[in-house]
């Protein structure tokens, strides 16, 4: 019965795909993504047209809350960060200042203190609009991108999405880029009006800088990161110091602003002007507008890579979190229905699936092809970029940023369909490839501190950076850090890696990054079994990763010289996931879970994704454990075994008649405070763990 349903999801599923091999979906959820837009088209002039505005405003007020607010992201509590920039944009796109929505949004933001108490972030973008003054924005200076290279604390050692957000906002608070038309705009000026509790006019807005309303604040503020805003706002940013020594601070602002243009054209050149993600799309827009002028050919392509970031729902047009997840989706998809054939197969009911499964895997395969990133991007030491070629990215080949996860996700999509794609003649990923794959991953490992992998680079900085996070409301952003979830990816590609290709050069060292990658893994591992699960909800994620992380390094054999350690780990996050299971076979755990750092349950129920995260688990781990012979892993086993089946029937129940799974509540989750939607994940995972679930039964 588990096989029939993998079959029916992966049929109805199937039906989905795009002729390209990929999945769209909807990866939308964070509410300060879309205002960003369209305070950047407003300012540079761009039309978004009649259509697109009714959408995006559409979006905009079905996820306005009962208290006036808007959330951070859709499932969150109403915050000024998500309110300030929401009701914005909804006036931008033509939102009357007497309706119902703008009146509640309104005295939402006035009882607490009005747009004064919003983040830096919304008031970067209030002060582009000409709707806040830049003395009342913390200090953003472009000059500490001429630090040298050596220096303990340069941009270049950030998170590559924190640096490359913070890189058009210091161009921006550089020449303090104010919408051209401000003054004589009368949506302007009426907005200056609306967002504050005192007179415009009136507002001390040096003393407003540190104001941040405390439902906001997820990560205080230090207060060496205060002194630090303190120096910086009073020396580099003082009117009178800037007279006294105009000459060596003017030409250092003209230089650090002519290197960060420069960096800002490479970002939008090396993904082809889509750029990392949605935040610096917009401002690099409004940059590069200020650089090369409207009509230019830079800005133009500018202008025609925003439709790759929006996405129409039920809900109305969004900007998502990234271009989208198309490469990451569709290599999960790619094992849900390669395991569902293998399934089908075994149970003989394949014949009826054949032609279907077939095609899917077919065009998945070749989408995979056509997603490898095939060159390095040009000047990448001198803008702090890694070698690219022979990564996947999270999303397109265009948008070309490789990730250890998805370049690990990459080979292992190729090795398996490999082996289901019967025709070797269609098999265009071949080892070279492979192993410029694998020289990726390696170069990502961090051998020399905790043994992990970070997702797009080897860490660079130092935990004392979070000191100075000057974004209070995500956490955890400052440095790229070591997770489960990318170190298990990462060991699993790796391990498959050294028993498919046992002569490979990159064998050997990935067979060591690998004991090194699942002792991270061990070391990750709480108290309590479980793993904290940093781009998804949250701990039966983390669990899923963690189980199959140690599980793969136990491949290795005579290679694994703490072999009972990885296997008590192991029985640890079994034992972990089957406490928290409900009474009705499923798992249910809320996106709050992530900032709370404990297992939070969710208010609806349980739910099909995370129900199917902790049955690949048990499926995983029992397969371990079948090879034991001592008493306390059968016992162990053998609970696990009824967990698994509990779980394999809930999954059944929630399975639509069409094959489908019905949208639940949102499963990703980035930063620790913010929750992001990925629809694909309801169909994959249901029908990948009911797969898995089918052949080890048998």
């Amino acid at each position: 019965q588990a096989a029939v349903s993998a079959v029916a999801g992966s049929l109805f599923y199937s039906q989905l795909q795009t002729n390209d091999g990929f999945w769209p979906g909807d990866y939308g959820g964070p509410m300060f993504l879309l205002p960003g837009l369209v305070i950047a088209c407003y300012v540079t002039g761009i039309d978004l047209g009649k259509a697109r505005k009714e959408e995006m405003l559409k979006y905009i007020l079905n996820h306005q809350q009962g208290d006036g607010g808007w959330g951070t992201h859709i499932e969150g509590v109403s915050t000024m960060f998500g309110t300030t920039l929401n009701y914005t944009a909804a006036r931008l796109l033509g939102m009357r200042r007497t309706s119902v929505a703008a009146s509640k949004g309104r005295l939402f933001m006035h009882s607490h203190g009005g747009a004064l108490g919003a983040p830096q972030w919304a008031k970067l973008w209030l002060a582009v609009l000409g709707c806040h003054e830049w003395t009342g924005v913390n200090p953003v200076p472009p000059e500490l991108w001429l630090l040298p290279s050596w220096f303990p604390y340069h941009p270049g050692r950030l998170w590559c999405h924190c640096r490359m957000v913070y890189l058009p906002m210091s161009v921006l608070f550089g020449m303090r880029y104010t919408y051209l038309n401000a003054e004589n705009d009368s949506l302007v000026l009426s907005l200056r009006k609306e967002l504050y509790c005192d007179r415009y006019e009136c507002i001390n807005w040096n003393s407003e800088r540190e104001t941040i309303n405390p439902g906001d604040v997820y990560n205080p503020q230090t207060r060496l990161m205060t002194f630090a805003n303190w120096l910086l706002h009073y020396t580099l940013e003082n009117p009178i110091f800037r007279t006294v020594f105009t000459f060596p601070l003017f030409y250092l602002r003209r230089r650090a602003l002519e290197f960060c243009h420069n960096m800002i054209d490479a970002e939008d050149e090396h993904t082809n002007w889509i750029d990392i993600g949605p935040v610096n799309k917009a401002m690099n827009m409004i940059a590069c507008f200020a650089r090369h002028g409207g009509e230019s050919k830079e800005f133009q392509r500018h202008v025609a890579r925003i439709e790759d970031y929006l996405w129409v729902a039920e809900d109305g047009m969004k900007m998502q979190g990234y271009n989208g997840s198309q490469f990451w989706d569709s290599a999960f998809a790619a094992h849900a229905i390669g395991y569902t054939k293998i399934a089908a197969e075994k149970f003989g009911i394949y014949e009826n699936a054949k032609l279907t499964l077939d095609e899917s895997l077919s065009r998945v395969y070749k989408f995979t092809d056509a997603s490898q990133v095939r060159e390095d991007v040009r000047d990448s030491g001198m803008y702090f970029r890694d070698k690219s070629k022979g990564g996947w990215p999270f999303s397109t080949r265009d948008h070309g940023w490789p990730i250890s996860d998805c370049t690990s996700e990459g080979i292992k999509t190729v090795l398996l369909l490999h082996t289901i794609i019967k025709d070797k003649n269609s098999h265009s990923i071949g080892q070279e490839r492979l192993e410029e794959a694998v020289s990726i991953v390696l170069g990502m490992h961090n051998p020399n501190t905790d043994g992990g992998w970070a997702s797009y680079e080897q860490n660079r900085g130092y935990e004392w950076y979070e000191m100075l996070n000057p974004a209070q409301v995500f956490g955890d952003i400052m440095i790229d850090y070591s997770y489960t979830e990318c170190t298990s990816a990462c060991v699993q590609a790796l391990v498959k890696f050294a028993t498919k290709f046992p002569n490979s050069a990159y064998t050997q060292g990935g067979i060591d990054a690998a004991i090194a990658g699942a002792n991270f893994i061990l070391s990750d591992q709480e108290a309590s079994g479980c793993w904290y699960g940093s781009w998804a909800v949250c701990f039966t994620y983390g669990g899923w990763f963690g189980i199959e992380g140690l599980c793969a390094a136990l491949e290795l054999k005579e290679h694994l010289k703490n072999r009972n350690e990885m296997l008590e780990g192991i029985k640890r996050g079994l034992l972990f996931l089957l406490s928290k299971q409900s009474e009705d076979g499923g798992w249910g755990e809320s996106v709050e879970a992530c900032s709370t750092k404990e297992w939070v349950p969710c208010e609806d129920g349980s739910q099909v994704i995370q129900t199917a995260w902790a049955l690949l688990s048990i499926v995983r781990a029992g397969e371990v454990l079948r090879l034991e012979k001592d008493e306390q892993s059968l016992s162990l086993l053998a609970q696990s075994d009824t967990s698994a089946v509990d779980a394999a029937k809930f999954l059944q129940k929630r399975q639509c008649d069409t094959g489908d799974w019905k949208q639940e509540n949102i499963s990703g989750v980035f930063n620790k405070s913010c929750g992001i939607t990925y629809t694909a994940y309801r169909n994959i995972f249901p029908i990948w763990a009911l797969a898995r679930f089918s052949t080890y039964c048998q």
